[in-house]
Order: C-alpha cells, then structure tokens, then sequence
C-alpha cells in the first residue's frame, strides 16, 4: 500500500483535484494559497452540494471521485499528499507540465504494467542514490520493462519522494 500510495497520490495531484480554479460563485477575498481541496473542505455540504450542482456533470462525476478517494485516506496520507503538493506547487510551471504528462503517461499503462511500474519505483526507492544507479542498470531489471517504462521509473523518481 505504501509504494502504490506516493505514486497514487502524485497521480491524483496530477489528474486536477487539487489544481482546479476557484468557482465563480466563490468569494475570493484576498488572495490565499487555497486549494480547490482547501476550499471544499471549507464549505458546508450544503454549500459544496451547490457547488457541485452548477458543474458540468462529467466534471462533478470527476471532482467527487477524487473526494472521496481522499476522504478515504489516513490523516497520515492525507498530510502526506499536501506536502507532495505543495512541493508540486513549488515547481516552475514548465516542470509541473512535465509532470502532469509523466502521469498521464503513467496512468494510460494497463493495469498490470502500472503496477509493474509502480513496484520497480519502489524497489529503488527503498536503496540509496549509488546503488539505486547500479540496479536500473542490470539486466535483470532492465529486460522486466519496455524502454518507455524504465524512462517513466526514471522519471518517476525523480519527481516521487522516498517512503
């Protein structure tokens, strides 16, 4: 659970719900580092039922797959995933493109291959920097992945935080 969770939270971070822009029917006030999480959680569930309400519906179905995907988290997660985001957020805007697309990428694999994906990047995780160089590049790992799925480990990462 723990390998798959920095790779699924980066991928819900990827995917909008917490880079989404304030609804129009939001006071702004002055300007804040709010979220769109940040923001429905602060609302009432009258007020978010009303917001979700004036989406588009494929919109709506999206942003309430994503809450409840994060309300189904651990506060230990969930504190894990802000700060993923706010290191995110931190990144100049050309990065956070690039990362969007690595995750795109990642997201579009089959099932199985993701998961393949998912556990590489953990296994060189868990080593250091100098013995993590040395496994990508023996054999045996190399022929478990096609080259664009030891890119995306590669790149992956570089962008995943180690457990």
């Amino acid at each position: 659970m723990r390998h798959g969770f920095c790779i699924g939270a980066m991928i819900l971070l990827a995917s909008g719900l917490l880079l989404g822009q304030p609804p129009e029917r939001l006071p702004l006030g002055p300007p804040s580092n709010l979220t769109m999480l940040d923001r429905l959680e602060a609302m009432s569930p009258e007020q978010r039922q009303r917001l979700l309400e004036n989406l588009p519906p494929e919109r709506r179905m999206r942003i309430e797959e994503r809450l409840r995907k994060y309300e189904s988290l651990t506060p230990e997660q969930r504190q894990r995933l802000r700060e993923q985001f706010e290191r995110f957020r931190q990144l100049p805007p050309e990065r956070q493109q690039a990362v969007r697309q690595l995750f795109q990428r990642f997201s579009q694999l089959p099932e199985d291959r993701r998961r393949a994906v998912r556990r590489g990047v953990w296994e060189l995780q868990m080593l250091g920097p100098a013995r993590r160089a040395i496994r990508i590049e023996r054999p045996w790992f190399k022929n478990r992945y096609s080259p664009d799925e030891l890119q995306m480990i590669r790149d992956l990462l570089e962008v995943a935080p180690a457990p």
